[in-house]
């Protein structure tokens, strides 16, 4: 349709849908981790009030569905495989010169929540006066939805109908390896990062020398070497 509207308020109504009808305060953050792990802060979803029944915003939300359906206003922004509910809108703007709508200036959008069965997003694409013969929300504003909502997708992980989905907890478990030191005998040291031989500088006992950045490459004396007070010890890195 071609009218007024506010392109401050469609997100904020569209969150009220999204959540069965709850408004809630914007979330920006919503954990604090420190980097040994430590969770420093957690904050919640906040409900300010409900301002449709439950009912109501999921039949809200199933009657945009069928806007991205083959026939819909919306269907430009269809992605395959995922439920998408989506409103286009045509806005026409105030002409400050006579105060009534412009004939020629337009605000095109496109309003998109999913995915529909388990919302996750809310993308709401505005056009400020397009330029052209098409001015449409449904023509131009949904094609570029797509192209967010295809990135969005794939980079949240998403499932789409048809895939495999794998579940994994996400953690990642890191042994720290224990400090090298040299005593009787020379180790093997090829391959061992140069961080890690630093705290050889510790040992009074060896006079050392590191050449290079990266890898030990080469040393001197070989692997099995008998050590003794004041051993020349020379790596090179690569």
């Amino acid at each position: 349709t071609v009218g007024s509207s506010s392109k401050t308020s469609s997100p904020t109504a569209a969150t009220a849908i999204a959540n069965d009808g709850l408004l809630l305060k914007p979330l920006i953050v919503r954990k604090i981790v420190s980097p040994q792990g430590e969770v420093l802060g957690e904050f919640s979803r906040t409900p300010v009030r409900e301002v449709l029944h439950p009912d109501t915003a999921r039949s809200m939300l199933a009657m945009m569905e069928t806007a991205v359906q083959a026939e819909g206003t919306a269907r430009r922004g269809a992605v395959e495989g995922v439920r998408i509910s989506a409103k286009t809108g045509t806005s026409q703007v105030t002409d400050p010169d006579t105060g009534a709508y412009s004939e020629k200036d337009f605000i095109a959008s496109y309003l998109a929540i999913f995915p529909t069965d388990d919302p996750r997003l809310i993308v709401y694409v505005v056009i400020d006066r397009p330029k052209g013969n098409q001015f449409y929300g449904s023509q131009i504003a949904a094609p570029v939805f797509k192209q967010v909502a295809e990135r969005l997708i794939d980079y949240l992980g998403i499932p789409r109908e048809g895939d495999t989905v794998l579940r994994q907890s996400g953690e990642v478990r890191l042994t720290l390896p224990a400090p090298i030191t040299i005593g009787e005998r020379m180790p093997d040291l090829t391959g061992t990062p140069k961080r890690l031989l630093l705290p050889l500088f510790g040992q009074e006992n060896l006079v050392l020398r590191i050449s290079g950045e990266g890898y030990v490459v080469r040393q001197y004396p070989p692997p099995g070497t008998p050590i003794s007070e004041g051993t020349v010890i020379t790596l090179e890195l690569e």
